[in-house]
């Protein structure tokens, strides 16, 4: 066979070839480019998001200082300033709900991709997307699928890593911000106190299990603590925590189904009182 047949026979079967690898190793590679490619996005509406709660906080705590000067003063200025401030710090909430809703969006087109790969990333994705819902108002949706995961690692004796660590962080979080919600929603006591519960008791896990480190750790227990100690008047004098919703879907919270095997299983708790943690402290806002 003369060199120019064999050549025409290469030629023709490079678009066989390409094929080949489009539907083979190719969409593997094609996958993970598109899901980067969504992890920069998401990134960027992270990071608008979390401007946009700043924001929101701040506005909140106008509020906060304007209802405590109207309750003061009963001045008819003063209450409708506080009117003016609680509109000002409802709409700054609902654009960063809106922003925490679109990077838990993106963040979820993500994880569909790196689970269809099999990438250990996947994970890692799946609770900033839990953590953009909890903070969007989706409470429960974040709080509850933290759990399934938490249950399927648990299940591989994988509980003790870094990436359940910072799950059961941000359901800790989670678990305070809606029972926090919860009560001063006026729901029965024995709703928002399971919540609370559940908020001191994965604050204190995770503190034991780093055990000796000062600061930070002792803050988040100490709010769980104040949530269930705390008279309904109190409660409603303090400010949210900065990266708390100020309304959310609060329902069924901790209800969620596990992907593994048993019952929910509560951390186990002892009598010392070093603290909560978390890779984050939940941020200032008492």
């Amino acid at each position: 066979m003369d060199k120019s047949k064999l050549g025409w026979i290469a030629w023709s079967i490079l678009p066989v070839l390409g094929l080949a690898y489009h539907f083979g190793p190719g969409q593997g590679v094609y996958r993970q480019d598109r899901a980067a490619g969504m992890l920069v996005k998401a990134a960027s509406l992270d990071e608008r998001a979390q401007s946009a709660q700043n924001l929101a906080h701040e506005r909140h705590l106008a509020w906060v200082s304007a209802r405590k000067q109207a309750i003061a003063s009963k001045a008819p200025a003063d209450e409708r300033a506080a009117e003016v401030a609680a509109k000002e710090a409802d709409e700054a909430y609902a654009l960063a709900s809106s922003a925490w809703r679109a990077t838990a969006e993106q963040l979820g087109s993500a994880q569909g991709l790196l689970d269809e790969i099999g990438s250990p990333k996947s994970g890692e994705v799946r609770v900033a997307r839990n953590r953009a819902l909890i903070r969007a108002g989706e409470i429960s949706a974040g709080v509850n699928d933290l759990e399934s995961l938490l249950g399927e690692m648990t299940d591989k004796g994988l509980q003790e890593t870094s990436l359940a660590k910072h799950a059961r962080a941000e359901m800790a979080a989670g678990y305070y911000y809606g029972a926090r919600l919860l009560r001063l929603s006026g729901k029965p006591t024995s709703e928002w106190m399971e919540a609370a519960s559940w908020a001191r008791q994965n604050f204190r896990y995770i503190a034991e299990a780093e055990a000796g480190t000062p600061g930070d750790q002792q803050k988040n227990l100490e709010l769980a603590l104040n949530l269930e100690q705390n008279e309904g008047d109190d409660l409603v004098a303090l400010p949210l925590a900065r990266n708390s919703p100020c309304n959310g879907n609060c329902e069924n919270l901790g209800k969620g189904k596990r992907k593994g095997k048993g019952k929910k299983k509560q951390p186990s708790e002892n009598k010392d009182s070093r603290g909560a943690g978390g890779e984050e402290d939940i941020p200032p806002g008492w």
